[in-house]
């Protein structure tokens, strides 16, 4: 039996698994790079690798180091964790997040789930298709201010390289470069820890996989809703990561809920529904607390004329949304959170 009581995010997915699209190197050799990331391998799709930035395991783990330190933000007050925590499936569980100088992001901190099998990165630029390239948008911008990398990219290398530790790191992750702590070589470090971020041990990954004492009746009825005709969560919602329209196109979409009318033009990604159980608040801007809240915005459909044909509304009972509540939840992954791997090196020392 699933008990209603933890908060959810976003909606909407299909059991059918829609291959993801594969940019960059496949780099298979040696016994796969999904292999490496940790990837089941039941899960045949292929990954997002780049050419001048090949998977190792000496990245990523220098990548850890960096993706916690602090002394990665202008003024030694944020790190990437700040916005992207493992307890909360690296998000941070605002609102929005909160810059070096104390300024508001535009948006909520998504979660840094699977990425390897994304090919859009951010909330409203659908021209971003590498966590290589998005990786500028926190370090260099500056409306508003994230980790304040712009002008002071000298002041805040010097620091690294001044650490021990990170020169040894360094070192082991690329030996054969004669200047090593670059600007190029720490994002490029972050980024491939980011792509060790891999989410598949749900219930309901147990489920596809063949445990049938993994659904209960509740989750099996939500799943039916997930993918009825009536709601059509799934036409955008699909893939393994539960944001990939079905349709041949890029995933950005009005839906018409902000408080703000001029703002219901804007098209925005569609959110993974991965680990809802650990992401609250929900939407682009936090504004929703509660799956409930969720599941009611979208059965009143987007308020904008211009909102896409899918947010259309529908009508459930109480008992129909708990048990899109309990398929939502069953795609919440606890061991991802807890994962060693994944926490911050710097504590655990």
């Amino acid at each position: 039996m699933c008990k209603v009581t933890v908060k959810v995010k976003g909606l909407i997915f299909s059991t059918v698994l829609m291959f993801a699209y594969c940019t960059g190197h496949k780099n298979d050799e040696n016994g796969s790079l999904k292999k490496k990331m940790g990837i089941p391998d039941y899960i045949p799709d292929s990954v997002y690798s780049d050419t001048a930035n090949l998977f190792s395991r000496e990245k990523a783990e220098l990548g850890r180091y960096l993706f916690y330190d602090k002394r990665l933000s202008v003024n030694n007050t944020k790190s990437c964790a700040s916005c992207h925590a493992p307890q909360f499936s690296f998000t941070d569980s605002y609102r929005r997040s909160v810059g070096a100088f104390g300024d508001f992001t535009r948006h909520n901190s998504p979660p840094l789930v699977n990425l390897v099998f994304n090919n859009y990165f951010t909330y409203t630029d659908s021209a971003i298709h590498a966590p290589e390239t998005q990786i500028n948008n926190p370090m260099f911008g500056i409306k508003p201010v994230e980790m304040g990398w712009r002008g002071n990219e000298n002041e805040i290398l010097e620091r690294i390289r001044k650490d021990s530790l990170y020169c040894k790191l360094f070192a082991k992750a690329y030996p054969d470069e004669g200047v090593r702590i670059t600007l190029k070589n720490l994002q490029y470090s972050i980024t491939t820890f980011r792509k060790t971020l891999i989410s598949f041990s749900s219930r309901y990954d147990a489920y596809m996989a063949g445990n049938t004492y993994a659904f209960g009746e509740n989750e099996k009825k939500g799943m039916q809703l997930f993918e009825s005709s009536e709601l059509k969560c799934n036409l955008c919602h699909s893939g393994y990561n539960f944001n990939r329209p079905q349709l041949r196109q890029a995933p950005y979409f009005t839906i018409g809920f902000s408080g703000d009318i001029s703002q219901d033009t804007l098209k925005y990604k569609v959110p993974t529904l991965r680990n809802l159980a650990f992401t609250s608040p929900y939407l682009n801007d936090g504004s929703v607390e509660s799956l409930d809240e969720v599941i009611r915005l979208f059965s009143k459909g987007g308020m904008a004329p211009n909102r896409h044909q899918y947010v259309s509304g529908f009508t459930l009972n109480l008992e129909q949304r708990k048990n899109l509540v309990c398929f939502l939840l069953s795609l919440s992954d606890s061991v991802f959170i807890t994962k060693p791997q994944f926490q911050d090196p710097w504590a655990i020392k």
